[in-house]
């Protein structure tokens, strides 16, 4: 499973651009990642999304990107995931049932919470032994960063990673 923070990171794609270039896709990813986020995102909050929530967005994922690449001067970057997390502090609450179970319970509306949720995981993930784990992908014109989990991996899916086997295979059989 992706870390949030590495997801987050590659909403800028090679081919396809930026998905988060409007609220239909912050919408859109944060439907697909809302099962691993721990605030609670509706679909009429993902329906209320604005261009000013997108922005955001874009915000914190080209800072988190930025120190995923490691910014020459991350003080501007830094500044910006610190602002996401405090814009929506998000706490938890017993509820009582059978079994007890906690909720994730904010102050503010929930997608700048998800939004805060993810750049809380980001500063995790940046000032964490997973730190040396943050890779971009080795692939000719790919933009995307992955968690090197394992010590052969070098691209960031297995579709990069066949395209430069390929490519290496052509080059050889055309020097044949």
């Amino acid at each position: 499973m992706v870390h949030l923070a590495v997801a987050l990171a590659n909403t800028v794609r090679a081919s396809t651009g930026d998905a988060l270039a409007g609220p239909d896709g912050l919408a859109a990813w944060l439907r697909e990642v809302r099962p691993r986020l721990r605030t609670p995102v509706t679909e009429a909050d993902l329906d209320a999304i604005t261009e000013r929530d997108a922005a955001a967005a874009r915000r914190v994922r080209d800072a988190v990107r930025a120190l995923m690449a490691g910014a020459v001067e991350p003080d501007g970057h830094v500044a910006e995931l610190n602002a996401a997390c405090r814009a929506a502090p998000r706490w938890h609450e017993l509820v009582w049932g059978e079994p007890p179970a906690l909720a994730t319970r904010t102050a503010q509306p929930a997608v700048p919470s998800a939004l805060a949720e993810v750049a809380e995981q980001a500063i995790l993930l940046l000032s964490g032994p997973d730190r040396e784990l943050v890779r971009p992908c080795g692939a000719p014109g790919c933009v995307q960063f992955f968690l090197k989990e394992h010590p052969r991996r070098e691209w960031c899916s297995t579709g990069c990673g066949n395209r430069v086997r390929v490519a290496r295979h052509y080059a050889r059989s055309r020097e044949r």
